[in-house]
C-alpha cells in the first residue's frame, strides 16, 4: 500500500523497488475495482441522458416502437450498470496489456532491457493515475449533468465545435493521461535500464499514434 500512495509522491522510490521485485497486482486490482465503480456511478448519475442518446439513435435507424422499448428498459435495468462495470474492467486491462506489450517490444530496440514483468508493474503502478482523474471527470459529469465533460487541452476553447477535428484532437491531450505517460517514461528508464531521453521519445512516440488514431476514428464514426 505504501507504493501506491508513494506513486503519486515519490515515483522514483516506487520504481527503484520495482526494479527490484517486480509488482502489479495490487495496483492493477486497485485500479480496475475503482474504474469499475466509477463507470457504474457515472451510468447511475447519466441514465436519462444515455437514454435520450439511444433513442436518437435509434430513430436515426428507423428502429420501430417496439425495439426502442426493449432497449430502454435494457438500459433502465441494474443489467446496465453490470456491463458498464465489466466492460471497464476489460477495456482497461486490455489497454493496459496492449500497452506494456508495447513497450516490452520497443525496449530493447531502445537500448533496455527487456522484461514484461518489469514493465507491466511500472505501467500498472502508473495508471494509478487514472483514478484521480476519472473521479474529477465524474464529479464534473454529476455537476453539469452533462457527458460531455474534460479535463483535457480542449479546456482551452470551449467554443470549439465538439465534432471538429480540433476538438478532437485536444480533448485527446489529457492532463491525466499526459501525468501517467510522464510517470511510465519515468518507470522504465529505471526498472529497464533505459536512457531517460530514449524512455521519453518512446512513450510519446507511442502516445501520440494513439491520439491521432483515437482522433482519426472517431471522424470516421462521426461521419456515419
Amino acid at each position: 500500500m505504501k507504493n501506491i500512495i508513494d506513486t503519486f509522491l515519490n515515483p522514483g522510490s516506487v520504481f527503484k523497488s520495482i526494479k527490484e521485485k517486480p509488482e502489479w497486482l495490487m495496483p492493477l486490482i486497485v485500479v480496475l475495482v475503482v474504474m469499475a465503480i466509477l463507470s457504474i456511478l457515472t451510468i447511475s448519475t447519466t441514465r436519462d441522458l444515455i437514454s435520450a442518446q439511444q433513442i436518437e439513435a435509434m430513430k436515426e435507424r428507423n428502429a420501430t416502437d417496439e425495439q426502442i422499448e426493449q432497449a430502454m428498459k435494457f438500459s433502465s435495468g441494474p443489467i446496465m450498470l453490470v456491463f458498464g462495470g465489466l466492460g471497464a474492467i476489460i477495456s482497461t486491462l486490455v489497454i493496459l496489456l496492449i500497452f506494456a506489450a508495447l513497450l516490452n517490444l520497443f525496449i530493447p530496440m531502445l537500448g533496455g532491457n527487456g522484461s514484461f514483468k518489469l514493465v507491466f508493474s511500472v505501467v500498472s503502478f502508473s495508471a494509478l493515475v487514472k483514478i484521480p482523474g476519472n473521479i474529477i471527470r465524474w464529479i464534473l459529469i454529476f455537476l453539469k449533468h452533462s457527458l460531455l465533460v474534460s479535463t483535457s487541452f480542449a479546456l482551452f476553447v470551449p467554443n470549439l465545435d465538439t465534432h471538429s477535428f480540433a476538438y478532437r484532437l485536444l480533448n485527446q491531450i489529457d492532463f491525466f493521461i499526459l501525468w501517467e505517460m510522464l510517470l511510465v517514461a519515468y518507470g522504465i528508464s529505471i526498472t529497464n535500464n533505459l536512457k531517460k531521453q530514449n524512455a521519453y521519445i518512446l512513450i510519446f512516440a507511442l502516445w501520440i499514434a494513439s491520439v491521432l488514431l483515437s482522433v482519426a476514428v472517431g471522424g470516421a464514426f462521426g461521419r456515419h
